[in-house]
Formats: C-alpha cells, structure tokens, sequence
C-alpha cells in the first residue's frame, strides 16, 4: 500500500506542476498510390487541478493506511 500510495502522490504533483501529458496524433491527408501525405498535429490532454489534488489526496491516504499497525 505504502508504494502504491507513493505512486499516486508522484503522478498527482507531475500533473499540477505540467498540467497535461503531450502527445502527436499523425493522420493521412491523402494517398496516391505509393505517394502519402500525412499531417503531425502536437496535441495534450489536460488533466484538470482539481484532479491532481484528488490522486494526491487518494495517494496520502494509501500510504497512512499502510503505515498503521494493525490491531492484535
């Protein structure tokens, strides 16, 4: 539990601090026979504050929960 808390309170300060993950997205714009033409876009999917707080929250609990002893 104490791993995978850390985990999710790396991932949820990576999103505040990027806010995103950027990735290419390439498309055919046309072919003609052996001949392509292909378009690059930069995109990034945005990951919203408010999200990151909740993995960040969800990962602090995950690691308190696997630092208590249980009870004997």
């Amino acid at each position: 539990m104490k791993i995978a808390g850390i985990i999710l309170i790396v991932l949820g300060l990576a999103s505040l601090v990027w806010g995103g993950i950027p990735y290419h997205k390439t498309e055919n714009v046309a072919v003609f026979g052996d001949l392509k033409m292909q378009v690059t876009e930069k995109k990034e999917f945005r990951v919203p504050p408010l999200a990151g707080g909740i993995v960040i929250l969800a990962g602090a609990a995950l690691l308190f929960a696997g630092a208590r002893k249980p009870a004997e």
